[in-house]
């Protein structure tokens, strides 16, 4: 019978302990590994239903958990404000983050050619009649058939005439203004220097991380993006304890020169994007990037160059690569800290732009 157990028990599976329920959000590849884990962390612990889900699928292991005494109890009811604190701080850090970064997920409708709205429907001028009639019946006294039917023909004529006179304005108004989309979105498609400039400085109006038409030639573009300073991202990052608890804790220098650097190629990404979209006839874009403080000298961290037939732009990781090349942001040290060019090191025709800005 002692062995008969024994073999029982060795056929027996053991249950599995460390297996995980598959993640349930779809995460954008271009996030930074840290802002991955903490709203993976984020989702178990704010979505309860779906860890007790893995509790009855998978098992919650052999081991079973200690009832707290009563002094940890105490401890615990003590300190409930003080993790109330730190778990509204990590999701207020989680969330200022995922919102800075999704710059980079931003797509942008392509310009169509403006169709200029129909004219209003023409005045009826039996409506006209009826108004001027009884603002004028009594210019006439009831006693007097004939005046009342030549003043009604009066009326008549006039409205008739001011109704096809609106609609006469109206048609011709929007003609003059269908004509001037028209040429527009022609010079748009040719080509013209200033029609690009000026619809791409409305396109810009609005970035979070100011965009400046440098110089429009042909097919090609010349752009200035202004900048974030790191300083824009908080003190401390959202972090998961190993008991699966949110909370908050100061960033290592690798993490936060990584989510830096995903920052600034979020920024470049987004602006190429709406150039793209808001000027078809461009084929190509050069971008300086920069940062500018007052009274202090502006900053060069990049200049970048692509081409609209490139066939990656859908991809939120492309702002990235293209900072990894020669001209993009020069990172130093084991913590990759994003530095600023070396004068030197910047090209000669942005020596002048530079002064201006």
């Amino acid at each position: 019978m002692g062995i008969g157990r024994k073999l029982v028990r060795k056929a027996t599976p053991r249950p599995i302990r460390h297996a995980m329920h598959p993640v349930r959000t779809v995460k954008n590849k271009a996030t930074p590994r840290p802002i991955r884990q903490v709203s993976r962390g984020i989702y178990t612990v704010t979505n309860p239903l779906g860890a007790a889900e893995s509790a009855v699928i998978f098992g919650s292991g052999h081991r079973r958990r200690k009832k707290p005494t009563k002094s940890r109890q105490a401890s615990r009811s003590v300190n409930t404000g003080g993790l109330g604190v730190r778990v509204a701080e990590a999701h207020s850090v989680h969330d200022d983050l995922s919102k800075q970064l999704a710059v980079q997920r931003e797509r942008f409708t392509p310009v169509q050619k403006p169709i200029v709205p129909p004219p209003p429907p023409p005045l009826d001028p039996e409506a006209l009649i009826d108004q001027e009639w009884s603002k004028r019946k009594g210019e006439v006294p009831f006693w007097k058939p004939s005046e009342k039917k030549r003043l009604k023909a009066e009326i008549s004529t006039q409205a008739r005439a001011q109704a096809a006179a609106e609609s006469a304005r109206a048609h011709a108004a929007h003609s003059r203004r269908q004509a001037e989309a028209n040429a527009w979105w022609s010079a748009l498609n040719q080509g013209d220097p200033e029609v690009i400039r000026s619809a791409l400085k409305a396109a810009f109006a609005d970035n979070p991380a100011p965009a400046f038409v440098v110089q429009v030639e042909g097919a090609v573009a010349v752009l200035c993006l202004v900048l974030p300073w790191p300083d824009l991202l908080p003190a401390k990052r959202a972090h998961v304890t190993p008991t699966g608890r949110i909370s908050s804790k100061a960033w290592t220098k690798t993490e936060f020169n990584e989510v830096y650097a995903a920052l600034v190629g979020g920024h470049l990404l987004a602006t190429f994007r709406e150039a793209w979209a808001t000027a078809p006839s461009l084929s190509e874009i050069r971008i300086f990037g920069v940062r500018k403080r007052s009274h202090q000298p502006t900053e060069v961290l990049f200049d970048v160059e692509a081409s609209r037939a490139d066939s990656d732009w859908d991809d939120d990781t492309k702002g990235t690569a293209i900072l990894a090349h020669s001209d993009g942001l020069k990172r130093k040290g084991q913590a990759r800290e994003v530095q600023a060019w070396a004068r030197e090191a910047v090209r000669n025709d942005l020596a002048g732009l530079l002064e201006q800005l």
